[in-house]
């Protein structure tokens, strides 16, 4: 079966993998529900002389239940057994047809969260988005406020990274613009030395981050600038790794501090 369900998907090798992890979570589930399936109907057989007739029972007394009709002011019969019924059979439909979805969807997303929540996850944003909250999740406390100036739009990050608050100056001629994947549109962006001390002191923040993608942005010898942002990268990505991008944090020293 996936087999047949690559061959259906699209020819990249992300689909194929993709399609192939749905199909192998379909076939798990339609085993373990006819398992259940069938010790239900072993439990039915076993116990059918008690089982059956209290089942009977119940449907029978509810079918009564909802039978009497009255007879309104202008002499028109109103069935509340046809009403009722009717209310009955279209919430078991909706409950049918929903739960139908919502296992379609959840088969469709396993190759993606498979048991896990969406923090663990962070479906659809870049690998280097990823980067940088791992990053911030370990080196910052989650009450802290965190300026940034980036090229990036920040939505996610701002997201997930709750509780934490991040002040992102969003550039005048990058405010409308949508990014393109792989930075096939530039976004103009605030330089850390554009802004004053004075601007950024206004949030107070805790901690002031340079995260920018572009080379525009920044030179080579700027990548290995934060010590602490490389070491966490090698500790996960191995001892080789080099930075693509350029990602500092530091602590803001707020006037009066010590």
């Amino acid at each position: 079966m996936q087999s047949w369900a690559i061959e259906c998907a699209p020819q990249d090798k992300f689909s194929q993998q993709e399609a192939y992890h749905a199909t192998t979570a379909s076939v798990w589930c339609v085993r373990w529900g006819a398992t259940g399936v069938g010790l239900l109907f072993c439990v039915l057989a076993a116990r059918h002389r008690r089982v059956v007739p209290r089942m009977v029972q119940v449907v029978t007394e509810f079918w009564r239940a909802a039978a009497p009709a009255s007879v309104n002011s202008a002499g028109t019969i109103f069935s509340r057994a046809g009403a009722l019924r009717l209310f009955v059979t279209a919430w078991l439909g909706l409950a049918v047809y929903h739960a139908g979805l919502s296992i379609q969807r959840r088969l469709w997303e396993w190759p993606v969260y498979r048991l896990d929540a969406g923090e663990v996850i962070l479906p659809n944003i870049s690998d280097s988005n990823r980067d940088v909250i791992r990053y911030l999740e370990a080196a910052t406390k989650p009450d802290s406020r965190i300026y940034i100036v980036s090229d990036q739009k920040l939505f996610f990050l701002s997201y997930y990274l709750l509780p934490r608050r991040l002040y992102h100056p969003t550039h005048p001629d990058s405010e409308f613009v949508i990014p393109q994947a792989h930075n096939q549109r530039q976004l103009a962006a605030y330089r850390l030395q554009e802004l004053s001390p004075a601007q950024i002191a206004r949030v107070k923040p805790d901690y002031v981050l340079q995260y920018f993608e572009s080379p525009p942005y920044f030179q080579d010898e700027d990548l290995e600038q934060d010590s602490s942002w490389i070491q966490f990268q090698r500790s996960r990505r191995g001892r080789d790794w080099r930075p693509p991008f350029f990602v500092a944090l530091r602590r803001f020293q707020r006037e009066g501090a010590q």
